[in-house]
This record gives C-alpha cells, sequence and structure tokens, in this order.
C-alpha cells in the first residue's frame, strides 16, 4: 500500500505514454492521446480504468487509488 501519490514509481514517460510500477509488480499506464488510464493484464494487453483523462496529475491519482485497492 502506498502512503503519498509521491511513492509511485514511474517508470516510463515518453511525452505520450506514462507508466507507473505498483510494489507487486502490476504496471499502469496513462496515454495522453487517448487521455485514458489503464492496468496491465495478461498476455499484455490493458484494462482500461478511466477514459477522459485530461492530464497525467489526475492520471496520478487514478493509478494511487487502484494501486491501494488492489493490495488491500
Amino acid at each position: 500500500m502506498l502512503r503519498r501519490i509521491s511513492d509511485l514509481d514511474e517508470r516510463i514517460d515518453t511525452g505520450e505514454v506514462v507508466e507507473w510500477q505498483s510494489p507487486d509488480g502490476v504496471r499502469y499506464r496513462y496515454e495522453r492521446t487517448g487521455r485514458r488510464v489503464g492496468v496491465e493484464m495478461p498476455v499484455g494487453r490493458w484494462e482500461w480504468l478511466a477514459e477522459g483523462v485530461s492530464d497525467k496529475r489526475s492520471a496520478k491519482r487514478i493509478v494511487f487509488a487502484a494501486i491501494n485497492e488492489d493490495e488491500l
């Protein structure tokens, strides 16, 4: 469980895609052009958790909440 948003482990930021990894090794992704946030599922596909996400700050909040919910 993460205590602060600043504890998120950012792995990739290409300008178009930002990826974070949870303490359990699950990857989360924000796609700026698609304006969506997702979690990686088996076989490299993504399950989209939210669409219409307008910025990285909002995406981080969604990822933070998802990680804490999944890891409780």
